[in-house]
């Protein structure tokens, strides 16, 4: 894979992320490598005569900052590559103390793309669907303000139904497993495997375990009647509130998540670096 174009993105507000982007920039385009902004792109974009396609989305910021970019710039089909300034930095594969060396080697062809599945989601009321999207973590189905539970209706495949007295639900792909799906109990999987994982948030006199399933399975989920108030919310980014009776449709999305990956940061050594796994 040959780098001639990249889109370099930062995370909004961050005085560090700009600064740094100046300099990553400045650094590209003395190695011949045309940037240009994510402002520059939408659904209906088309490549421009005399200019090459983006090879490389490049983002500066946290994990939440991929999420937002990844979920607006997915339909390029282009793999993103993460420069570490947030907290964790479990999706991002570079450090701001050692990117232009890194960078060297990406550019030299010392690489690798990871296929990831993407979550495609639809929020109908009735008949109507009132809201539709894609996650990258996960969709996840949770109580309102007050410290209640809610009852979550799951049809699974095979015609089997289960009904969920629980703080919520959470329905995560392989990448988001490292989320909030193994805060509740979920396993950890490889970003690469190609399934879902529903795992339950505190439930309450059920044995529902965590499950899962194939990334070709669709999963309805559905709000009881009697509630008064649950949220469906998307990577924890974005928020509907839902109404009872509302079903949301879970599946595979058209599109994969590519991140470009070095050699070096496989998944074990980064959950050995996260202290999800210690060495003995």
């Amino acid at each position: 894979m040959k780098i001639n174009s990249v889109i370099l993105a930062t995370k909004k507000g961050s005085k560090e992320a700009l600064a740094l982007s100046r300099k990553v920039k400045t650094w590209l385009e003395e190695k011949e490598i045309l940037v240009r902004l994510p402002e520059e792109f939408s659904e209906d974009f088309k490549p421009e005569p005399g200019k090459p396609f983006p090879d490389l989305i490049i983002v500066l910021g946290g994990d939440g900052t991929i999420l937002s970019r990844a979920r607006s710039l997915l339909d390029l089909e282009i793999p993103f590559l993460g420069l570490n300034l947030g907290q964790v930095g479990f999706m991002a594969e570079i450090s701001p103390d050692s990117w232009s060396s890194q960078l060297t080697e990406i550019i030299a062809g010392n690489m690798m793309i990871s296929k990831r599945i993407v979550l495609n989601f639809e929020l109908t009321r009735g008949q109507k669907i009132v809201d539709k999207g894609c996650a990258i973590n996960e969709v996840v189905i949770n109580r309102g303000e007050l410290a209640r539970l809610i009852t979550v209706q799951l049809d699974l495949p095979g015609g089997v139904r289960q009904e969920i007295r629980a703080d919520g639900i959470i329905f995560s792909t392989p990448t988001g497993s490292t989320a909030y799906s193994v805060s509740a109990g979920g396993p950890l999987v490889h970003p690469e495997i190609e399934v879902i994982i529903i795992t339950p948030i505190c439930p309450f006199l059920h044995d529902f375990k965590s499950l899962v399933l194939p990334s070709s399975d669709t999963i309805l989920a559905g709000v009881d009647q009697s509630e008064s108030e649950s949220f469906l919310t998307v990577d924890g980014q974005l928020g509907f509130k839902l109404r009872p009776g509302d079903m949301i449709r879970i599946s595979r999305h058209v599109r994969d998540f590519k991140v470009l990956c070095t050699p070096a940061q496989n998944f074990i050594s980064k959950l050995v670096a996260k202290r999800f796994l210690k060495r003995r």
